[in-house]
């Protein structure tokens, strides 16, 4: 993929969509927490909550270069 010419604005906006995939799986690891053993999931939970916060942290982000 060529990023050349993006706008840091456009390089976030790609990164937020894609980053998407990693929340998918720290959600789904902290539901899955609740039923089985740490050692089942594809993630630890700590790590799993640390993805769900910088995704919102990344969210505040793109919609502060949004809005200017």
């Amino acid at each position: 993929m060529k990023m050349e010419g993006a706008s840091p604005a456009r390089l976030l906006e790609m990164l937020s969509d894609r980053f998407g995939a990693f929340e998918a799986i720290a959600y789904s690891t902290i539901k899955l927490a609740r039923h089985v053993g740490e050692d089942e999931l594809s993630m630890d939970v700590l790590v799993a909550e640390a993805v769900l916060e910088f995704g919102a942290d990344l969210r505040e982000a793109c919609e502060a270069v949004r809005s200017g």
